[in-house]
């Protein structure tokens, strides 16, 4: 499993689409790419804060002895989420909005 809760190249897509939008204080290719790598790693925290928050302490301790598992498969993790009762798309998703306007100053709104 990598380092990513979420797809990384969906995280990429996402913080491309943002920064389109939005003038940016990078002068170089180099500094747009540690701006772009920045903000996909800061909306994978907030993600992974969002999820992890929604859960009980059982279901914590449960995730964790998943993580914990060299050989748990993403399919172990699906399951987990799936019958954790949580609606992970609209966590997602209001997360990836919050972000995206936090991202762009509020011009979004």
């Amino acid at each position: 499993m990598d380092n990513y809760l979420i797809d990384r190249e969906a995280l990429g897509q996402f913080i491309d689409g943002l920064m389109k939008q939005k003038p940016l204080p990078a002068n170089t290719p180099e500094d747009l790419n540690t701006l772009r790598e920045n903000a996909i790693k800061e909306l994978d925290d907030r993600l992974g804060l969002a999820i992890f928050g929604s859960l009980s302490e059982e279901q914590l301790n449960q995730i964790n002895q998943l993580l914990d598992d060299p050989a748990a498969t993403p399919e172990a993790f699906q399951q987990f989420f799936t019958s954790a009762g949580l609606d992970l798309q609209k966590i997602i998703s209001d997360t990836m909005t919050a972000f995206g306007k936090e991202f762009l100053g509020g011009q979004n709104e």
